[in-house]
């Protein structure tokens, strides 16, 4: 895997110590921007397309076109295609011999001809090439000839950031961390020198690694997350697989449940992808088949395995084969099937010594024991224990803590006159900053304070303004009241009961049909003033009986939904049931509704009262402050005298008003 091992922490110190030395660095900080392309043939535009660089006759087509540009003695455009290919096909891991013996012979025969910048190129594919191999040595020998090079432009700039990157990648595969981070700093201030986003996804990338082995599984999850953004920012979709595997491991390690999840998605985005690197497709099948083995799907991994066995082998990457090794003894020791020990004793394991890949070795190690353990070859476990502790020693933390001691010393030693000018400097521009900053804080708090005092001005003035016109609209609606039940008894009762003295003679038939609607009429009087029943029957019943009413009188359909077992006391229960009665007014007299529903429940010392209609709605804002909202007051104002709290929504799909009462215990 990208950063697979265990138990080895690395002193953050040195990160923040070379982090603060890469922004103090003054020396030259020139940006340099990237070159307008020039008006290329179209086989130069088609060979600078990475996207064909995996087609049958890519090679093909760059022969032919680059001897051209040898015999017609175009030295720069054959140095400027030779480029763009060798950074396509280490792009996508295709290296091979009759390609690097091209390189060979241009670098034997031209290199001296052209400026060391348009030639670096070469160093960075060689570098590159090791580096697949796992030749971590050759690859730092190469890249370190880059960084000799001076800075002179886009081109140089790029190619000597990428020669620091590579540094830094080897470095930390080798263990040591603390070059790793010095070359990663500086190889990210060349990035951001060109705004070179793929070169700071790769720097992020191993920013991740190094704070992954220190257990800052935080920071580590940060910049895996940077280097993704940095390469979906540059399209570079083979650098977010990459980098989803590393977050994978991030996510393994600090036993994060979102792991399985992760690798599903990366494994199925991949597929949909349709992206043709084989070393991409190594790195995330070979995560998706250890998680096959840990859910026990060991025939489906058996099959992954199966797919993925021949793509290793065709990569001609000893990376790729050790990592795929190691897949695979995950599986042999989870199906107890034979491991070939003498393969990896023999072959694998002086490979990781010689390229001093400890963090691997020390997984194999690992493996290896578990496998002795399996067989009860106890003995032999015990062994492979031991060399799994050398390996993690020679990664210890002793050594790095040296190191740290050492680097300081020569960071507090060097410039350190530049650093202190710089510095009084910006301390200078620091504090001007902050007093202006102070200034302006102050400046914005009072403006704030000044502004909220004149929101809750407003606030109070329109509750004020609410509450008189509430009160004016009370004393209106009671005497209206009075006047429409003074008209009741007047038209309906007066007129009857004079009916009946003035024709005593009728037939007794018709008395009492008289007499029974003059009944009815006293009734549906003092049902209006107070529900006589309410006492006796209950909140429930009562709203039923006031759903039926409307629902007879007005042809309106209105549903209920009753869960209540009286938590409220009498009285509370007669406010819910006029609120509940004014609603379903306003809903009749207004909303032009089809239905209604009147739902009630209490639950855990709360009653929730809801009135829903489908009507055409109102424009809450503007009528809660006008004179026509002495209904709506009426809701809120009742819901407030028994401990609770009215809200109301409405839109063009309808209006609803709830209501919530806590009960106090």
């Amino acid at each position: 895997m990208f950063f697979y091992f265990k138990k080895f922490r690395v002193l953050l110190l040195i990160g923040l110590l070379l982090h603060a030395g890469s922004c103090t660095k003054k020396e030259d900080d020139t940006r340099f921007a990237q070159p307008i392309p020039q008006k290329r043939t179209a086989t130069f535009a088609w060979l600078n397309d990475i996207t064909n660089v995996n087609k049958p006759n890519y090679m093909a087509v760059f022969t032919s076109y680059y001897q051209h540009l040898l015999k017609e003695n175009k030295l720069d455009e054959a140095a400027e295609i030779l480029n763009v290919t060798c950074r396509n096909k280490s792009r996508n891991n295709l290296f091979d011999d009759k390609f690097i013996n091209i390189i060979n012979q241009f670098s034997a025969q031209h290199r001296s001809q052209l400026p060391v910048a348009k030639t670096l190129f070469i160093n960075s594919y060689f570098s590159d090439y090791y580096k697949n191999q796992g030749s971590y040595k050759k690859a730092i020998f190469y890249a370190l000839k880059s960084i000799k090079a001076e800075v002179s432009d886009y081109t140089s700039c790029k190619d000597i950031a990428d020669a620091y990157g590579d540094l830094a990648f080897c470095y930390y595969k080798m263990g040591n961390q603390n070059a790793a981070i010095s070359y990663n700093f500086k190889a990210l201030d060349l990035n951001n020198r060109i705004n070179d986003a793929i070169g700071s996804a790769r720097i992020y990338n191993t920013l991740a690694t190094i704070y992954f082995v220190s257990n800052d599984f935080a920071s580590a999850e940060y910049y895996c997350d940077q280097a993704i953004k940095y390469s979906k920012k540059a399209n570079d979709i083979d650098n977010v697989f990459i980098t989803l595997e590393n977050k994978m491991i991030v996510y393994e390690e600090s036993n994060n449940p979102k792991i399985n999840a992760l690798i599903d998605s990366t494994y199925v985005a991949f597929n949909q992808s349709k992206i043709q690197s084989d070393d991409v497709k190594v790195f995330v099948y070979c995560y998706y088949i250890i998680k096959l083995c840990k859910e026990n799907k060991l025939s489906e991994a058996k099959k992954v395995i199966n797919e993925l066995a021949p793509i290793v082998k065709q990569t001609n990457s000893l990376d790729a084969a050790v990592e795929f090794d190691e897949v695979v003894m995950e599986y042999q020791l989870k199906n107890n099937e034979e491991i070939d020990t003498h393969r990896l004793i023999t072959k694998v394991i002086p490979y990781l010594i010689e390229n001093e890949d400890y963090n691997r070795l020390e997984t194999y190690y690992t493996l290896l024991k578990e496998n002795a353990s399996k067989r009860k070859d106890y003995k032999t476990a015990l062994y492979y224990e031991e060399k799994a502790n050398e390996a993690y020693t020679l990664l210890g933390n002793t050594r790095n803590s040296n190191k740290v001691i050492e680097l300081d010393k020569k960071y507090q030693t060097q410039k350190k006159e530049q650093q202190i000018a710089t510095q009084e400097k910006e301390i200078a521009k620091k504090n001007l900053t902050i007093a202006w900053m102070t200034f302006l804080i102050l400046i914005i708090f009072i403006i704030v304070v000044i502004f909220q005092n004149k929101q809750k001005q407003k606030i109070l003035n329109q509750d004020k303004i609410n509450a008189q016109r509430y009160t004016k609209q009370l004393l209106e609606s009671t005497e209206e009241e009075r006047i429409r039940i003074a008209r009741d008894l007047h038209d309906s009762v007066s007129h009857e009961l004079l009916g009946l003295k003035n024709f005593p003679g009728e037939n007794q038939g018709e008395t009492n049909q008289k007499i029974d609607r003059i009944i009815n009429d006293i009734r549906s009087i003092s049902r209006n003033l107070h529900p006589i029943m309410f006492d006796k029957i209950g909140l429930k019943a009562s709203v039923e009986q006031l759903i039926e009413r409307a629902q007879s009188v007005n042809e309106f359909m209105v549903t209920s939904d009753i869960n209540y077992n009286g938590l409220l006391s009498n009285s509370d229960e007669l406010q819910v049931y006029r609120i509940i009665q004014e609603a379903l007014s306003n809903v009749i007299k207004h909303a032009d509704a089809i239905a209604a529903k009147i739902s009630i429940h209490e639950r855990n010392n709360t009653v929730f009262i809801e009135i829903q209609d489908n009507g055409k709605g109102f424009k809450l804002n503007e009528i809660i402050k006008s004179s026509k909202s002495f209904g709506l007051h009426n809701i809120i104002e009742r819901s407030r005298a028994i401990g609770g709290e009215a809200k109301i929504k409405s839109n063009k799909n309808g209006t609803t008003v709830s209501v919530e009462i806590k009960i106090k215990s």
